[in-house]
């Protein structure tokens, strides 16, 4: 997508929130365009000093700058996409039961598990999800509050909000942060604030997040132990390259801060041997992409730096958020009395497991992964319970991980669309 000119820019900037983004909402629309890349200084290899990103706050700000945000664009048959999703979702619901119910003498309902279960975990359970869904929430609150010195609570839970519903609709999770970036635009943030926020929480989640899953992975490594023949391996040689995968992009960023001049040769000769054999297309124009990717997240812990207590407070959320994700399924089979140990060992054995499927089927280019995840962890929470119990425990942990985000932004985009058809039959009014 082209970025837009000064003329619709300064539009965006006038154009009430509640306006643009509703429409981001309802139409189903691709994810926005963020452009704006012209504007940083490119690195050209050897020649570095000119063009390295200051490392204090407000050098870091200024890199920024004002980025271009464009809107994202209106998809003709949107719905369409929905519906898709919606069938991949119950195919994926009937896998499952499929899977953990093929060695089961037969069904029992939701109803009569969770009578013969522990009601006390259930709560537990509940309260779990409430926490990690704050984390979510705050850890936006916090970003804007040190970038910005504002304390934005309601733009904080939206715009978190926002992006688990594109996140979880969207392949490889790719529409999240644009469409957050669009909407931080519309209300009112610069191009530059907008990217700068959904840059340091993701990059500082993502650190957390592949930090708790070493840590769990490492520690557990016999976890698998119990899973089925061939299935164990799969998931465990998938859950090591999803980890490696996913590591990619925080080790390039450490060894551009560490050895920035071998680096960047390095980058040149991949790039070079992917130009030669036709996979890269324009060799300077992906070093270029490569660079400003860089810059920007060293940028945004140069402008956390400036709060450290702030940056202390993101770290320790997502650390929260990622843990207790991790842990939620024990707690919703001790609800339905699918493991009954009070142990803490096994609590850990399970956030383990969770965790070798989670990376597992992280490459997976499906929404939310769904369809693997629900195939994986089936297998492998076999591990710990079976049949109906393990239906109905596996189907509440993937409402409260996954489902629940899109029931919340379809929920949102019925308000907006109400709230929308509203503000324009009082606006008709006053003309």
């Amino acid at each position: 997508m082209k970025p837009q000119d000064k003329t619709d820019s300064e539009k965006l900037n006038n154009d009430p929130i509640t306006e643009g983004a509703e429409e981001t909402v309802i139409d189903g629309q691709e994810s926005a365009a963020v452009s704006g890349a012209e504007n940083i200084p490119q690195p050209d290899g050897e020649n570095t000093e000119s063009t390295e990103v200051k490392t204090d706050a407000d050098g870091a700000l200024e890199h920024f700058g004002d980025r271009t945000v464009a809107p994202p664009k209106k998809r003709k048959f949107g719905w369409v996409g929905y519906v898709a999703l919606l069938i991949v979702i119950g195919l994926s619901v009937w896998m499952m039961l499929k899977i953990v119910m093929a060695d089961a003498d037969e069904f029992i309902s939701f109803g009569e598990v969770f009578a013969a279960g522990d009601w006390r975990f259930g709560v537990i359970s509940l309260a779990v999800l409430i926490v990690i869904i704050a984390c979510i929430c705050f850890e936006y609150v916090v970003v804007i509050k040190a970038t910005t010195n504002k304390f934005a609570l309601g733009t904080g839970i939206k715009v978190a909000l926002l992006g688990k519903f594109y996140d979880n609709i969207t392949p490889l999770a790719s529409g999240g942060q644009p469409m957050q970036i669009y909407y931080l635009h519309k209300k009112g943030y610069s191009g530059g604030t907008s990217t700068a926020v959904v840059f340091i929480k993701y990059f500082v989640w993502m650190i957390s997040w592949l930090l708790v899953s070493i840590l769990l992975m490492a520690c557990n490594t016999g976890v698998l132990d119990g899973v089925d023949g061939a299935w164990r391996t799969v998931i465990l040689v998938c859950g090591w390259v999803g980890l490696g995968v996913n590591m990619i992009l925080p080790l390039t960023v450490l060894m551009f801060v560490v050895m920035p001049k071998l680096t960047r040769k390095l980058a040149s000769v991949i790039v070079g041997a992917g130009h030669k054999i036709k996979i890269v297309k324009d060799k300077e124009a992906t070093l270029n992409k490569a660079y400003n990717i860089v810059n920007d997240f060293r940028s945004s812990f140069a402008i956390m730096s400036r709060r450290p207590v702030l940056f202390i407070v993101l770290v320790l959320l997502c650390l929260i958020e990622v843990m207790l994700n991790y842990m939620l399924p024990y707690f919703i089979m001790r609800a339905f009395s699918g493991i009954t140990s009070n142990e803490i060992s096994v609590l850990f054995a399970v956030a383990s497991l969770n965790t070798y499927v989670t990376l597992a089927v992280s490459i997976i280019p499906t929404p939310g992964n769904t369809g693997a995840m629900e195939g994986i962890g089936a297998l492998a929470f076999s591990v710990f319970v079976t049949g109906s119990v393990q239906f109905w425990s596996m189907l509440t942990w993937r409402t409260g991980i996954y489902y629940i985000y899109i029931i919340i932004g379809l929920g949102i985009t019925v308000f907006e669309f109400i709230r929308k058809i509203v503000r324009r039959a009082k606006q008709k009014k006053k003309e």
